[in-house]
């Protein structure tokens, strides 16, 4: 047995068990052991694809034309959008094998055990938003094909999404993985008859108009659609085996996310701009019916499951950021009747902001793309850099696991103030309804601040640790009980 691996098999962790699908999960923000490692890469595409196919995608292809931006500019959008944004979010895939534990406790890292509760808040209001469109959007199919009104669906989708999250990892990839063969089925079908349906002179009557706020905007969206999903990459990955191929997993969630987000985008770019003023939810529908088949409705039962599994994505690892955020202040280990206990309390919250939520989900959710971006665009830089630059995949998860931070300390500086730098950089080109900056002012209300604030955060961060020791700090990762000194060389040398 190689060093490099015995470094993390020798490490003082409980022995695994063997989990049933349908049994509650205990574990949240704890290191998962490789006894307890599961799953290939080709599971892993099938559910980051079933991250963006759900119908509130559709939405985040109308943002261009809000500005009057023209079908063929907003395509080209999309695509730039949506390639730069999910760059950074598939990075942090291969974290999660090399690490074993979720996404955003290996922040403590860059900012500290205290320090790192700054940008875990920030992607708790990320990880309840992406929940509560996906109740909506789920709501929104149900309101199409059962009479119980839409607050009615709101709290059906809700619970049901919820109790998906209480079961947990093992549910959620295998639900995913059934669903993604009948999503992608339903979702070819529907874009024949959004092609032989959709009345294409009004589609692309100004499909050539062109203004910068529109295509900025539209950009900007897309960018932060995939933006938003970082947070939880490593939630997800961590259960894989140590020796997985960095670029594979990179690769999977890369492909994943990025076909579904452009798929569904460009469908409702089109949808949009061919019934503008109608929900594109229920232009759906009439779509498919007009098709025939009742395809329509048939989409809309589809579209169901995949809403509510997309929002138990988001609440699950809203509840493990929470666990993890308390834990920096005292020390505790993860139960099923806590999880239970905690995700319960979430999905409440997240039901009854859906329930009060403004009638113009394509504003509101716009709006949220924009305000999510501002906050984990610091953190995204600041955490890759860190990752693949700084200490190269070498980390003390024993340290990282332990309240007071161990030798990284409550307070990491160099992490906080690099964040602060780029979200002030940000500010000048911020755009949302509360406010707008000088600068977005000038391009129009457009929001670029995800191109200002990557390399701020960046570079700033590599200014900071210019001097690290790095055969010091190796040293001090090697001397703790559980550290990935045997498995970063797996993902870091593609």
């Amino acid at each position: 047995m190689s060093t490099k691996t015995s470094a993390v098999i020798h490490a003082d962790v409980h022995p695994g068990t063997t989990q049933r699908t349908l049994e509650v999960e205990t574990r949240s923000f704890e290191f998962v052991p490789l006894n307890e490692r599961h799953g290939t890469v080709k599971d892993q595409q099938k559910f980051w694809f079933m991250a963006n196919a759900s119908l509130m995608t559709l939405f985040s292809g109308a943002v261009g034309h809000q500005f009057g931006l023209g079908l063929f500019w907003t395509f080209i959008a999309i695509a730039a959008g949506s390639f730069g944004g999910t760059i950074f979010q598939a990075l942090h895939a291969a974290q999660g094998p090399v690490m074993g534990i979720p996404q955003m406790i290996q922040s403590r890292v860059q900012f500290g055990a205290r320090g790192a509760l700054v940008p875990l808040l920030a992607a708790m209001l990320v990880l309840c938003g992406f929940p509560l469109f996906g109740i909506l959007s789920g709501a929104s199919a149900l309101h199409q094909i059962a009479p119980i009104g839409m607050s009615g669906s709101v709290i059906v989708a809700g619970v049901a999404a919820v109790l998906v999250a209480i079961y947990g990892y093992r549910l959620l990839i295998k639900s995913e993985k059934i669903v993604a063969y009948i999503v992608c089925a339903n979702f070819l079908i529907l874009t024949v008859a959004v092609v032989v349906i959709v009345p294409w002179s009004t589609a692309g009557a100004n499909g050539w108009s062109f203004n910068s706020a529109g295509l900025l905007a539209q950009l900007g969206a897309s960018a932060m659609l995939q933006l938003g999903i970082a947070p939880l990459v490593s939630d997800y990955t961590r259960y894989l085996p140590t020796n997985v191929s960095g670029l594979k997993i990179i690769q999977a969630v890369f492909g994943g996310t990025m076909i579904s987000a452009l798929w569904l985008s460009f469908i409702g770019a089109v949808i949009i701009n061919a019934f503008p003023g109608v929900d594109a939810i229920e232009s759906i529908r009439q779509i498919g019916n007009e098709f025939g088949g009742r395809l329509g409705t048939i989409t809309m039962i589809v579209a169901i499951p995949a809403s509510l599994l997309a929002a138990a994505t988001g609440i699950y690892s809203c509840g493990v950021c929470l666990l993890s955020g308390a834990e920096a202040f005292r020390h505790f280990e993860t139960t099923k009747v806590l999880r239970t206990v905690v995700l319960m309390v979430l999905g409440l919250i997240i039901i009854a902001a859906g329930l009060v939520l403004p009638d113009n989900i394509v504003g509101a959710f716009g709006n949220f793309l924009s305000i999510l971006g501002y906050f984990l665009i610091p953190w995204t830089a600041v955490n890759l850099v860190d990752f693949y630059v700084v200490r190269k995949g070498a980390y003390s998860i024993t340290d990282i696991l332990h309240p007071d931070g161990g030798f990284y300390g409550r307070w990491a500086w160099d992490g906080l103030v690099s964040y602060a730098l780029g979200f002030v950089a940000m500010t000048p080109f911020f755009s949302t309804a509360l406010y707008t900056g000088p600068i977005a002012q000038m391009l129009g209300g457009a929001d670029i601040a995800f191109a200002v604030g990557l390399p701020v955060s960046c570079i700033s961060y590599l200014i900071f640790t210019r001097s690290f020791n790095t055969p010091e700090y190796r040293e001090k990762v090697a001397a703790a009980p559980l550290n990935t000194l045997g498995t970063s060389h797996s993902v870091i040398d593609f």
